[in-house]
């Protein structure tokens, strides 16, 4: 499904993940288009959902109100779950016009034990995409949840980032957090500098909701509505690089963090992320 508006053009597989495989604004790549044409497995497209959790739980365990949860692998290459379920679903077009799409994902009752809807709301704009993810909790009993979004944006040598969070998450030989720390000043964004600088994959928490990528021919606005955590993900030698916006931090859920919804029976938690670009 593609949809367009003006100069932007977003290309979306529902039956994948819900996954975007191509954002680009005047011919020029926003998000690092899909590897190939065949290839389906959600990592190699452009961006996709995290829901009913963000990053990794690990071996999969974890308590909420008094229940033990235990999850499967769902990914060959992570002995941990990640990024919950809906990444690795089909999703059904609930609608779809010229510049708008709604994608839904009924999920759980299985190794996630409550049942839920996701929603992921397209808007389409002359100068970038907005993107809307909600989830519903179905259940007879209260349900927690995380959101997120996994973009992935291209050239990371070419690009400064700058965005502000006072702390992050320091991990594990895993990538498993472990302890929160004031974000060390080679860590930090605060002002503007090379993505692929230093090597990370971090969770950073208390963040403004705000990133700016700078490109020498395009300006690219992150701004984030109800995420206060940003995974940063800068693999060596890599040709992408990702800031995913988050309502909770890596591990949120074994740490029974506030930060975590909790969702009574028909409660929701959304979170909206709006790019916007520009000609540098």
């Amino acid at each position: 499904m593609v949809l367009r508006n003006a100069d932007t053009r977003v290309a979306v597989d529902a039956a994948h993940g819900g996954a975007i495989r191509e954002f680009s604004w005047r011919s020029m790549a926003i998000l690092r288009p899909a590897v190939s044409s065949t290839d389906t497995d959600p990592m190699s497209t452009s961006c996709f959902p995290l829901v009913p959790y963000a990053n990794r739980i690990a071996e999969g365990r974890f308590a909420f109100d008094a229940q033990e949860v235990r999850l499967r692998r769902n990914w060959d290459r992570d002995p941990h779950p990640l990024h919950g379920q809906g990444w690795r679903s089909a999703w059904t077009v609930e609608h779809s016009a010229e510049a708008r799409a709604t994608l839904a994902f009924d999920g759980g009752g299985d190794d996630w034990p409550w049942r839920y809807r996701a929603l992921q709301e397209f808007q389409v704009l002359a100068d970038g995409l907005e993107i809307t993810l909600s989830v519903a909790n179905q259940s007879d009993g209260t349900m927690p949840a995380m959101l997120g979004l996994h973009p992935y944006f291209p050239q990371p040598a070419a690009v400064t980032v700058q965005a502000r969070a006072r702390t992050v998450w320091l991990t594990d030989a895993q990538a498993l957090p472990v302890q929160e720390v004031m974000t060390p000043q080679d860590w930090s964004f605060e002002r503007p500098r090379r993505a692929a600088r230093v090597e990370l994959d971090h969770c950073f928490d208390h963040w403004d909701g705000t990133a700016v990528m700078t490109w020498p021919d395009r300006v690219l606005r992150m701004k984030a509505t109800g995420a206060h955590s940003l995974h940063v993900y800068t693999p060596a030698s890599a040709d992408f690089f990702c800031l995913e916006p988050q309502t909770a931090a890596a591990g949120a859920l074994q740490r029974t963090s506030a930060a975590v919804a909790q969702l009574a029976p028909g409660e929701s938690v959304a979170m909206k992320v709006r790019f916007s670009v520009e000609q540098a």
